[in-house]
């Protein structure tokens, strides 16, 4: 039976919170531990599309690798590379462009998404982003693309794009299917009915970087709902149901359990156990952190060595598609 390839990605565009790290880490380091063949990519030419201080992305690429390793993720395990280190990627993102109309491009939500947060950004690589994105997952002919249940519609691109291509041109990529996560969705800390995004504002995330106290008083200043009960109610009580929800991803206690331990607790009491279980199980990724930090060219190794892989397995991809259309190939 062949093995499942599995290919996910982040951009590079400042520092990791616990949305990530339960929301996709925490999935990658899963499916790494099966046994599948992964593909980790800092989507650094993604970063491009909204980020407007270019400046920062080498420095984000350096802390977003090193989170990653000191989260689970193994070199020896997994490649983990630079997506502009493997210009392949935007050399079949090219050829794709040519299969999909763009009126189907603006109904994509990816679209709609970036556009609604970056409404000053008016570049075509918010439009062409599905399909470099597509690019990215099917040069690894990836089978399968860890997401949440709410992104979907995310990868229905690339598996157009590949049935597209297939009936053209002959078959050569697989349709990625979603790699769906168990783990619920993690919401701000400020606003409850939306997911955990640096968007919203530094306190209204936990990053994994977080000094305790910085934890402590993000938690302690996390809003509640009214009444004091401490019960999951998603919809009357989404606030205390997120922080509810982070205990049991936290400490693997059930929130059935958590209801009962804190049935006669006021929301301080419960809100300083939870910033403890917090900084007690980000410890070890932050020892581990400071400790990769301080040698930058083992970083830098793992990043060209896992580029080094990448290419090759993107070249003869390349190799193949030219062959199906007909370019010459060179490699």
């Amino acid at each position: 039976m062949a093995k499942e390839i599995v290919l996910s990605g982040m951009r590079p565009t400042g520092e990791l919170h616990l949305g990530n790290y339960f929301g996709a880490l925490r999935q990658w380091v899963n499916a790494q531990n099966r046994g599948y063949k992964c593909f980790w990519m800092v989507a650094d030419l993604h970063s491009l599309t909204t980020l407007e201080d270019t400046k920062s992305v080498r420095k984000n690429t350096y802390e977003m690798a090193a989170t990653w390793i000191a989260s689970g993720l193994d070199p020896k395990k997994s490649v983990i590379f630079l997506q502009s280190a493997v210009p392949e990627h935007g050399e079949l993102a090219s050829i794709f462009s040519t299969l999909l109309p763009v009126s189907m491009l603006e109904l994509n939500p990816t679209y709609k998404e970036m556009t609604a947060e970056h409404p000053k950004s008016g570049s075509f690589g918010i439009l062409n982003y599905p399909v470099l994105q597509a690019a990215d997952i099917l040069i690894y002919k990836a089978t399968a693309v860890p997401i949440g249940k709410d992104q979907n519609a995310h990868i229905e691109i690339a598996r157009e794009v590949a049935r597209r291509f297939n009936h053209r041109f002959g078959k050569i990529f697989p349709e990625p299917q979603a790699l769906f996560g168990a783990l619920p969705k993690i919401f701000s800390l400020k606003f409850p009915d939306k997911k955990m995004s640096k968007s919203h504002g530094s306190d209204s995330y936990i990053a994994l970087l977080d000094s305790p106290d910085k934890i402590r008083e993000k938690i302690k200043s996390a809003v509640t709902d009214s009444g004091s009960d401490i019960k999951y109610d998603g919809a009357k009580k989404p606030a205390i149901s997120n922080l509810l929800a982070i205990y049991e991803l936290i400490s693997g206690v059930s929130i059935k359990k958590l209801e009962t331990k804190y049935k006669k607790s006021g929301y301080s009491e419960f809100k300083k156990d939870l910033a403890e279980a917090v900084i007690a199980h980000l410890s070890p990724i932050q020892k581990k952190y400071a400790l990769l930090s301080k040698n930058p060219k083992a970083i830098d190794k793992i990043l060209k060595d896992g580029s080094k892989a990448a290419r090759i397995f993107a070249q003869k991809t390349m190799e193949e598609v030219k062959q199906k259309i007909g370019l010459l190939d060179f490699y």
